[in-house]
């Protein structure tokens, strides 16, 4: 009764026992099943197959004769639109022959009369249709004896009485005919209390008056014709218009249409054209499929039709059997003759299009699965189906092309609010706009549904919802409009969320604790705590289902409405114990990969915290590069950590954060440095540890000190008291080494020279010799700020001799430097070029074109270019700085190095850029 389909086991139940199953009734469909299975040879299980709700028997057409049955009147519907009656005929008389008496005689279960009644009126439809096309092929002779049989056995079915007046009349057995009529008449009115149709009433008067019979028009129909009445097998309908009402301000999607206008299939084409549209809930899918439809419904004259197959909202999802028999109806088929089982409806559906030129919008699917059935087959048709699935596996088997819509670029955005709200509010409230717009993420439900409400109430305003908006324990309230399902951000991103098996939802819940702006895999394996794999496979799912967006390989990220709902779903249903385990452990991986990238920017520094705990799973640094490439992504997402693990007094991972994102001042964020140095300057004052304090002190008054901020003396000052106080020399020379170097920008030569002599002395017998060096090469160039050239030259080679024993490759390039200052002040510009030249290999090598240490032997190198008449190269050297500088945020150093470009040929007399000369800072 249903092949190829699953048939659950309450209908099982239902239609052996009705409403009255014995309490081991499964166990007793289960033991049939199994004795079938035995009888059919089906030990292997290919005929029957267990699924989870029920039971699906695989069988071809020619293992069952209703499908042969269903296939043949098919196929002699097909050879008669194209006007071969006598092939139809001979192709629906085997298919006739299969019956062999009543559907399922003498098997009594309410439920199965039903289904085999209809089974009963497909045959007598096909019947009707075979003796239709007979007499129009003039068999009227031949097809009386068979009409009067059928006509006894049903005494009330008007359309055989009909065809049995025609044939009689056309034997010219008038009287007979009449008398038929009578008949029917008496039975209608003693059964039923009715009398008959229209239409045989029409043909008993054109009998009375001796009217020739009409005849039908065997040519074949033209494409997009609308097939004359076929009783009851057909009935006459329009070209099909299903295309729901579309939107007056619908806005953008310029792209989107054009590349839905490219799919539009030629008048020759050879295949079905289908386009999958995707998006993520509210994101405006269906109103963009049902505009451009509207656009281009011209192009399909055989007709338009829609279906929402409620993948995604309250209720169940539309299932194919429902979805075909309204197709089927609206292309003719009456729904008495609708057949059975989803093969055989998708068959007569693939059949009725064959030949057609038809648009198919196929909106809300949750599966590819839910598609395949509705799929025409022939050439000419496009099909539109819309998802917050990706579909894939259409891609895949039926080539589909994939378009993906995302929220709206800013400017469409602003076009929706202000065709909603009006141009004079929008200029009225311009702020406001723009911040409706950012806190609706651009999504368009949720700006169709916050400038909705404020133009329906003059007395809201634009700011009154921004404020409702802003606040995030309500956000989402503020995006609902009345009881309307559908007007609400909730209940679509609800949706979507409920589809997720449970490991999916549970990694969806966390991705809401995140603090950052998108995500790696890596990182949400530590959130969820799963390894990065299985994590991998769980984001990509999300992803499918459009509730997290690529970004990038293994790097997700979504809008601020789903990050919204993603928070206040894990406060639903996630213990706080289980939100701050979730927490410590992405925390934990944060603090421990910036620590090992750290690492490998500055291996000879000494850290000031101790090393951070390990994740369930570390994330490998291989090398520099490696380190570079790690912090450069995830910048934003430490500096949110940060601040986020000092907000939720989670001290211990800010502690170890702040003292990992030197890399900060690399990339030229000083102002970040600043302020992540701020706040976890809270963090430290609540540790009651003073060298935690002075750590922080640190690193705020080294990034103040560069950008030249009056604050930076008082900060170094007081971490260098607050280390000496606790005992910390490292922290101590730390903080006098920036220090005298602040004083050496402001050209306090004296007081930066006792600083740095003070950090030479406390440095001996202190650690391996690195802050000696440091100390050693920071004389040397303040020595060659003041001209004593040889003094710097002997001090440079100290510190470059220390460095290299240690190791420290860019250090050394700084002391190289200060040696080749103190050669250019002797006038000896080859030998200090040779200096630069090592320096810039070693800076090469070291930090590539990421830090200073590169830039000022550039700098030094181009002033000895430039006196030896080599002033190209010189050039070259300057500009390559000034790249160096203004990426670090450098802007005065760079400012010099232009000066000197465009003064070349001239000696420089401007002083060495103060800050670019920086030797060992805190931050490494």
């Amino acid at each position: 009764m249903a092949p190829n389909s699953v048939v659950p086991l309450s209908r099982l139940v239902e239609m052996t026992w009705d409403d009255e199953p014995p309490a081991t009734a499964i166990k007793q469909l289960q033991n049939s099943v199994s004795a079938l299975r035995e009888r059919l040879g089906d030990s292997d299980q290919r005929l029957i197959l267990t699924e989870e709700s029920g039971y699906r028997i695989c069988i071809g057409e020619k293992r069952l004769d209703s499908l042969r049955f269903a296939a043949g009147v098919a196929d002699s519907r097909r050879h008669a639109a194209e006007g071969r009656l006598d092939r139809a005929v001979r192709v629906i008389q085997p298919a006739l022959s299969l019956w062999r008496g009543p559907t399922l005689d003498g098997l009594g279960s309410a439920a199965l009369t039903r289904s085999a009644a209809r089974l009963d009126e497909q045959r007598l439809s096909a019947l009707e249709l075979c003796a239709r096309w007979r007499l129009e092929l003039g068999e009227h002779h031949e097809v009386v004896e068979d009409l009067a049989d059928l006509v006894h056995d049903h005494p009330l079915r008007e359309g055989l009485h009909a065809q049995l007046m025609a044939a009689l009349d056309h034997c010219g057995r008038r009287a007979d005919a009449l008398h038929v009529f009578h008949r029917l008449r008496t039975c209608l009115a003693e059964d039923l209390g009715v009398g008959p149709g229209a239409d045989i009433q029409r043909l008993h008067e054109q009998i009375l008056r001796g009217e020739p019979p009409p005849r039908r028009d065997n040519r074949a129909p033209a494409v997009g014709a609308v097939p004359a009445p076929r009783s009851p097998w057909a009935v006459a309908s329009p070209v099909p218009r299903q295309l729901p009402q579309t939107i007056r301000d619908f806005t953008g999607r310029a792209d989107h249409l054009s590349a839905l206008d490219a799919l539009l299939p030629p008048a020759s084409g050879q295949a079905v054209v289908i386009s999958a549209l995707d998006g993520s809930g509210g994101v405006g899918k269906t109103t963009l499929a049902v505009n451009w439809a509207h656009r281009v419904q011209d192009r399909f004259p055989d007709g338009t039709l829609h279906t929402n197959l409620r993948g995604y909202g309250p209720g169940k999802p539309a299932g194919p059997d429902e979805v075909l028999d309204d197709f089927l109806v609206a292309l003719g088929v009456h729904p008495a003759a609708v057949p059975a089982g989803t093969g055989a409806r998708s068959g007569l559906f693939r059949t009725l299009a064959a030949g057609r030129r038809m648009l198919i919008v196929l909106d809300n699917a949750n599966s590819a699965e839910q598609v395949r059935p509705l799929l025409p087959g022939a050439p000419g048709c496009m099909v539109l189906v819309t998802s917050r699935d990706s579909l894939t596996g259409l891609v895949v088997t039926e080539a589909a092309h994939r378009l993906t819509l995302d929220v709206l670029s800013p400017a469409e955005a602003l076009s929706l609010v202000v065709g909603i709200i009006g141009p004079t509010r929008a200029q009225a409230e311009p702020a406001a706009v723009e911040n409706l717009i950012r806190l609706c993420a651009r999504l368009p439900l949720a700006l169709r549904i916050a400038a909705g409400r404020a133009a329906a109430y003059e007395h809201v305003s634009v700011a009154d919802i921004v404020a409702e908006l802003a606040d995030e324990d309500s956000k989402l309230d503020a995006l609902s409009w009345g009881q309307d399902p559908y007007a609400a951000v909730r209940n679509v991103l609800e949706w979507s969320y409920e589809q997720l098996t449970a490991p999916q939802a549970c990694l969806f819940r966390r991705l809401g604790l995140h603090p950052g702006p998108d995500i790696s895999t890596p990182a949400a394996a530590a959130l969820a705590r799963l390894p990065p794999r299985e994590a991998r496979k769980l984001l990509d799912a999300l992803a499918d289902a459009h509730l997290i967006e690529p970004v990038a390989r293994d790097r997700y990220r979504f809008h601020d409405l789903l990050r919204a709902y993603a928070d206040e779903l894990a406060c639903e249903h996630d213990t706080e114990g289980e939100r701050r385990h979730a927490l410590d452990a992405v925390l934990t991986w944060y603090s421990h990969t910036a620590h090992i990238a750290d690492r490998q920017l500055y291996p000879t520094c000494t850290r000031l915290v101790a090393n951070p705990a390990k994740p369930a799973h570390p994330h490998p640094i291989a090398d520099r590069d490696h380190a570079w490439a790690w912090f450069t992504a995830e910048r934003a997402n430490l500096v949110a950590a940060l601040h986020h693990a000092v907000d939720r007094t989670m001290d211990q991972y800010a502690l170890h954060l702040v003292d990992a994102l030197g890399f900060l001042v690399l990339m030229g964020g000083w102002e970040e440095r600043i302020d992540t140095a701020t706040a976890g300057l809270h963090a430290a004052q609540r540790s009651g540890q003073t060298e935690h304090e002075a750590n922080v002190l640190l690193a705020r008054g080294e990034a103040l000190a560069h950008l030249q901020h009056p604050d930076a003396e008082p900060d170094l000052t007081r971490a260098s008291t607050l280390a000496q106080d606790a005992g910390n020399i490292h922290i101590q020379i730390a903080a006098r080494t920036e220090l005298g170097q602040l004083l050496r920008r402001q050209t306090r030569f004296a007081e930066a020279l006792h600083h740095f002599e003070e950090v030479r002395q406390l440095s001996r017998g202190f650690d391996t010799g690195r802050w000696e060096a440091v100390a050693e090469g920071n004389i040397a160039q303040l020595h060659a700020d003041l001209g004593n050239h040889q003094q710097a030259i002997d001090h440079g080679t100290r510190s470059a001799s220390l460095r290299h024993q240690l190791g420290d490759t860019d250090g050394e390039a700084c002391a190289l430097s200060a040696i080749a200052r103190g050669w250019q002040g002797l006038g000896d510009h080859d030998t200090a070029i040779t200096h630069c030249r090592r320096a810039i290999a070693l800076g090469r090598a070291s930090l590539g074109s990421h830090d200073e240490t590169l830039a000022w032997p550039l700098a030094v190198l181009a002033t000895s270019l430039n006196h030896l008449g080599r002033v190209n190269e010189a050039i070259a050297c300057w500009q390559e700085a000034a790249a160096i500088y203004t990426d670090r945020g450098l802007d005065a150093d760079a400012a010099t190095m232009h000066h000197h470009i465009r003064t070349a040929d001239h000696l420089p007399t401007d002083p060495p850029p103060a800050s670019g000369i920086a030797d060992q800072s805190s931050n490494r």
